[in-house]
């Protein structure tokens, strides 16, 4: 990551993804995973689409197998975006039906992203006055910094 701090290299969201569904695909307690799973949205919440995709979903061993953890990535050299986004992700999401056009089950659901890292105090203040402003659950959030880079990580 300091090579992509070093050379002002964005848009490596995607990238992301794959590396982590290869962490996914290698992992010894994951028993499936799938990206960008469709769902359809609710249409009595949300006309804008009629369906949207999550990025990364997986299921651990000895888990249901219809019921997926589901995991939404942002990345963004500014931090408020980078929260907006994953906050705009969880309102997606909450007008969603809740199984895949797979069939799929949602299980559990999280936002993910990474900015240049600021005090994590400041980002929870913010992220939990929006998510209150916005009405979204949520039971826990987390901020960390990736050692060895500029960057933060904020997980909810």
């Amino acid at each position: 990551m300091g090579a992509i701090h070093e050379t002002e290299v964005s848009g490596w969201e995607k990238w992301w993804q794959v590396e982590l569904a290869l962490y996914l695909n290698d992992h010894d307690d994951v028993a499936d995973w799938n990206m960008e799973e469709r769902f359809f949205t609710d249409l009595r919440r949300s006309v804008e689409k009629d369906s949207i995709a999550i990025d990364l979903c997986f299921r651990r061993k000895r888990c249901s197998k219809d019921s997926m953890i589901y995991l939404e990535l942002k990345q963004d050299a500014d931090w408020k975006r980078c929260m907006d986004k994953l906050l705009r992700d969880a309102l997606k999401v909450s007008d969603a039906q809740t199984r895949s056009q797979e069939g799929d089950a949602v299980r559990s659901f999280f936002v993910a992203g990474i900015y240049p890292s600021i005090p994590k105090v400041e980002v929870h203040d913010y992220v939990e006055k929006r998510l209150e402003e916005l009405a979204i659950d949520w039971d826990v959030m987390d901020t960390k910094f990736i050692s060895n880079t500029p960057y933060g990580f904020t997980m909810f």
